[in-house]
């Protein structure tokens, strides 16, 4: 992998650069693929863009995290089970001075999961599942799902994203690493509560049809973006950008 900017470098330490700028200010970090016409999705599944260069990113940003953050649907569709670190990966945790585990936090305004799913019920100790919800969710479901998961109201009608990252923080979880959904990423853009945005750009055309990175009610104005960095490997091209602050922001806990 070669990095392009802020200038060319062959062989780049992928850990040291995502940890660069990160690992001591921490945040909400996002990460999602997308094909180059920005397509989100190839057969219904973001895997159907994944590169090996994707998957090494992936694996990197996970590892330099507190916690995953992901939005029920995703969770659902890509198979989402806890995350289970191989002893290389704990080593490189160690190494930058963050814990063996790393659990995952499903957003849900529904409360629409299955309690025996491996997510739930595989978890490691240490790293129980938590679900963001709301007050409104069904209270069978949260019932049954409190029994296998910490389940936190971030709003009364709607999942409130600012709530939601204050919940994690409160939890310890500093440095956030949400995987999506569209969704999920437009509302906690839209409230300000982003710092960093990590896209990879694989090099096809999804075609007609699959949507964009964002889903939802229209912004009232675009949200800037600075490039921090940018690698380049057969062709595919990894983005770093951090937000730019706007008087979205100014409501929110973005920095």
């Amino acid at each position: 992998m070669r990095a392009l900017l802020p200038g060319p470098v062959d062989n780049v330490d992928i850990h040291a650069y995502y940890a660069a700028g990160w690992l001591d200010r921490g945040g909400l970090r996002v990460n999602f693929v997308s094909a180059a016409d920005g397509a989100v999705h190839a057969g219904g599944l973001s895997r159907g863009l994944q590169t090996a260069g994707d998957n090494a990113v992936f694996a990197a940003l996970r590892n330099l995290a507190d916690v995953v953050h992901v939005g029920s649907g995703t969770a659902i569709a890509e198979g989402y089970g806890p995350v289970t670190p191989s002893a290389q990966r704990k080593a490189i945790r160690r190494s930058y001075g963050l814990r063996d585990v790393l659990p995952v936090a499903v957003q849900s305004r529904s409360l629409q999961l299955d309690p025996d799913a491996e997510l739930f019920t595989e978890a490691l100790p240490g790293a129980r599942t938590v679900i963001l919800t709301c007050a409104a969710a069904d209270p069978e479901q949260r019932r049954l799902l409190k029994s296998v998961a910490d389940v936190v109201d971030c709003g009364d009608e709607t999942v409130d994203a600012v709530l939601v990252r204050q919940a994690l923080e409160e939890r310890g979880f500093t440095r956030i690493l949400s995987e999506g959904g569209p969704s999920v990423f437009a509302d906690l853009a839209r409230e300000g509560v982003v710092d960093e945005l990590c896209l990879s750009i694989t090099p096809m055309l999804g075609g007609p049809g699959p949507g964009r990175i964002s889903a939802g009610k229209e912004w009232p104005s675009p949200l800037p973006l600075t490039l921090l960095g940018l690698l380049e490997e057969n062709g595919s091209l990894f983005c770093r950008y951090r937000t730019v602050s706007d008087d979205r922001t100014q409501s929110g806990t973005g920095r």
